[in-house]
């Protein structure tokens, strides 16, 4: 019970995976309000050198692939046994999101256990891959218009307004992602945000506009 706890906690976290490390690319519109596109490179790893290289090596020495990967979390700790032979691990956890075409696959991210520097299990949502372009359909003013429609619909103390900044962020989501046996079901989509803000954020499929997802942080909780 303990073991699929620390397992539900660690998946948990994956939800802070999409605001790390950003590399924007202003693209704004003074006739329309400001929209930035929002990339973030495989390559684009939100740990330090020293955690970089000690991922690097625990995919190595496991034989997994990394390419595609990249690196939100990284964590060392020893893991104790509440079974017998209770035993004490050198606990790793790297904490990934599954890129394809060179784009993030936003529903795709997972932890990777290993124990004793040796894989040991991995906890979240893997992907299959896409034969997808990875050509945006919509453009940024369209897709502004549609986060600003979503808030006016969903959440108008967020005040939206036509001076606001949003960021926008092109990938893939997959639509089985969350519900149980579904298969994979990628499409592209956007990930739009106000700047300089973790909420209120939307998905968006690429194919159409239809929203996806939409969060203005608030949880209530009984």
């Amino acid at each position: 019970m303990k073991r699929a706890l620390r397992a539900a906690t660690i998946l948990g976290l994956t939800a802070t995976f999409w605001s790390c490390a950003k590399s924007d690319a202003p693209a704004p519109n003074s006739a329309t309000g400001c929209a930035e596109f929002v990339s973030i490179p495989v390559t684009a790893h939100s740990l330090g050198a020293a955690d970089i290289a000690a991922a690097n090596k625990l995919f190595s020495s496991s034989g997994i692939d990394n390419r595609t990967f990249r690196y939100v979390r990284y964590e060392r700790s020893p893991f104790e046994t509440y079974y017998p032979p209770y035993t004490t691990y050198d606990e790793q956890v790297v904490g990934i999101q599954e890129y394809a075409n060179g784009l993030p696959i936003f529903t795709a991210v997972s932890n990777f256990v290993f124990w004793n520097g040796r894989f040991h299990g991995r906890i979240g949502q893997s992907t299959a891959g896409t034969s997808l372009t990875a050509s945006p359909g919509l453009t940024l003013v369209e897709v502004r218009n549609l986060f600003f429609a979503s808030m006016e619909q969903f959440d108008r103390a967020a005040n939206a307004d036509s001076d606001q900044c949003v960021t926008a962020e092109f990938g893939y989501y997959d639509l089985g992602a969350g519900t149980s046996n579904a298969p994979e079901n990628l499409v592209k989509a956007w990930k739009v945000t106000r700047k300089d803000a973790q909420y209120p954020f939307a998905y968006y499929e690429d194919n159409g506009g239809k929203l996806i997802y939409y969060d203005n942080g608030i949880r209530t909780f009984r």
